[in-house]
């Protein structure tokens, strides 16, 4: 008689633990209805657009669902480049500038962008078309570079 008591009861055990594991995964996850359902996650962007003549925006966007910290070691943020047709560095901006000596840090929450306006220089350059490449200056990952083309006539 004990024996068949010690029985059930690890009969009704296994059963309890069998139903309590059932449903467990949670069924809350938002939908995106371009996947069938699945969560995509996104990544940090960066993109370049000419906004008048010699004026640019370079925007980083975090399209994730993470905050993103960017660690700074002085007031830059960015830097760019001009490249002439031959693949030469003709131009950078950090060569002509000064900045603050002094630690900072850009949150960038889910969503969120930094947009940073950028006027080139004349900087005494032939006519021709150049590449601009954009980045920013943190000290740790990715730099998001981005890039377009640069017309002095």
């Amino acid at each position: 008689m004990k024996q068949k008591a010690v029985t059930s009861w690890f009969i009704l055990i296994v059963a309890l633990l069998m139903l309590a594991s059932c449903g467990t995964e949670s069924d809350n996850l938002p939908e995106d209805p371009d996947t069938g359902g699945e969560i995509i996650e996104g990544e940090v962007t960066s993109t370049i657009e000419e906004m008048d003549n010699g004026t640019y925006r370079y925007t980083v966007k975090n399209d994730t669902q993470e905050l993103v910290t960017f660690n700074f070691t002085s007031g830059q943020r960015y830097d760019f480049t001009l490249t002439d047709e031959q693949g030469v560095e003709v131009f950078r901006m950090s060569s002509v500038s000064m900045y603050t000596q002094a630690l900072g840090e850009e949150n960038l929450s889910p969503g969120e962008e930094l947009q940073y306006d950028i006027q080139v220089p004349a900087a005494n350059l032939e006519p021709g078309t150049y590449t601009l490449e954009v980045w920013m200056t943190s000290t740790e990952g990715t730099n998001y570079p981005a890039e377009i083309e640069h017309i002095i006539e």
